[in-house]
């Protein structure tokens, strides 16, 4: 978490902004900034993530990942394909499958899903 503070203080000082600039820009206290910067937030609500992303210019399913949330892009993509969501459950959930196998199965799951959507899309 340190380094996702780390991070939101060297790019607001990059855009040249104050704890309050920032602050009001994400829609929370300046201490509630001060904290994340300080790595003294673990759980910033999703609004909050969205808000620090545009503010500071962070790509946005990075900075849910720093935080240790889903992104809000994957979740709308696990929402709309229920299929997906259940196969990748049922990888994740199978002891008989080693961390590398596990792996391997929703690497390979996601190149087909995102394959078979980008030719329905054509």
């Amino acid at each position: 978490m340190k380094h996702v503070g780390d991070l939101l203080r060297l790019k607001r000082l990059e855009k040249r902004y104050t704890l309050e600039t920032t602050a009001k820009s994400v829609g929370v206290s300046i201490n509630y900034i001060s904290k994340l910067e300080k790595g003294d937030n673990y759980n910033p609500s999703d609004e909050v993530i969205v808000n620090l992303s545009k503010t500071l210019d962070l790509d946005e399913d990075w900075l849910f990942n720093a935080f240790g949330k889903i992104p809000l892009s994957t979740r709308k993509t696990l929402m709309a394909n229920p299929t997906l969501s259940k196969a990748i459950a049922s990888i994740s959930s199978n002891n008989d499958l080693t961390e590398s196998q596990k792996e391997e199965f929703l690497k390979r799951t996601i190149y087909w899903f995102k394959k078979i959507s980008d030719d329905n899309n054509k």
